[in-house]
Order: structure tokens, then C-alpha cells, then sequence
């Protein structure tokens, strides 16, 4: 992303609040994390630290609630749930909780007479949670 010059008692032309940054979707907020010439280094002003603020907290919140579809995912796939835990870098009762509060709602929501996830899915993954004593 180019910089626009801009005066230094001016915003930038980048969001400075986080419903503003949410507004951009998670994959321009990807795309403005990663792109290090849109955050400048030296002489950072107000605006500058808002930015950053407001894009790392909209990316994160984003990111936050897609994990529970790559925990389903990863687990559907085969991996083992303590592999599912270490990538999430937590327990195996957050990983499972984050999933079933997520596979709860997915299950019982029913769009074009279809669930989100089958009882079949759902009831595959619980079960290898509760194989290893982790349940809600």
C-alpha cells in the first residue's frame, strides 16, 4: 500500500478506530498488517499509533472468531486434538470450547434446509474431545 503524504498534524488516510478498521473486512486488515511502508518507523504521530491499534484489533477479532472453523477443520482432517491445541498455543478445554460454543450455533442453524454442520460432524469431533476427558 502507498503512503499518502500527508501533513503531520493531519490523520492518514488509514482507519483510526476499530469499527472503521472492521469496516475494511479481514482481508484488506491482512493486508495492511503485513504491509510494513504503511506504518512508518521514525517520528510516529497520534494517528499513526491509532492506526495501528485499530487494524491489529479488528484483524485479531476477525481472526478470533475463524478459529473455531479451523479447529472443526483440523479435527474433520484427522489431527490429533493436542496438535489442535498446540497450534490454537492453548489447552485442550479452550480449544474445545471455543469449538463447541461455535459448533452449538452451526448446528442448529439450518439455511436452504441444510445445517451449518451435520449432527454427524459435530458428534465426530465432541467425541474426540470427550475421549480425552475434555467436555463442557
Amino acid at each position: 500500500m502507498k503512503r499518502l503524504p500527508v501533513k503531520r498534524d493531519e490523520p492518514p488516510a488509514r482507519p483510526i478506530t476499530f469499527r472503521a478498521a472492521e469496516d475494511l473486512g479481514p482481508f484488506e486488515l491482512a493486508q495492511l498488517w503485513c504491509d510494513r511502508t504503511a506504518w512508518p518507523i521514525d517520528e510516529r504521530t497520534q494517528y499513526d499509533e491509532l492506526s495501528e491499534l485499530a487494524v491489529m484489533s479488528a484483524l485479531g477479532k476477525w481472526l478470533r472468531r475463524w478459529q473455531p472453523i479451523a479447529i472443526h477443520s483440523a479435527m474433520l482432517a484427522g489431527a490429533r486434538p493436542e496438535a489442535v491445541a498446540g497450534a490454537l498455543g492453548n489447552s485442550l478445554q479452550v480449544a474445545f470450547d471455543r469449538w463447541h460454543e461455535w459448533a452449538l450455533g452451526q448446528r442448529d442453524l439450518i439455511v436452504g434446509g441444510k445445517p451449518g454442520i451435520t449432527a454427524e460432524e459435530y458428534d465426530a469431533v465432541a467425541r474426540r474431545f470427550v475421549a480425552l476427558g475434555v467436555k463442557s
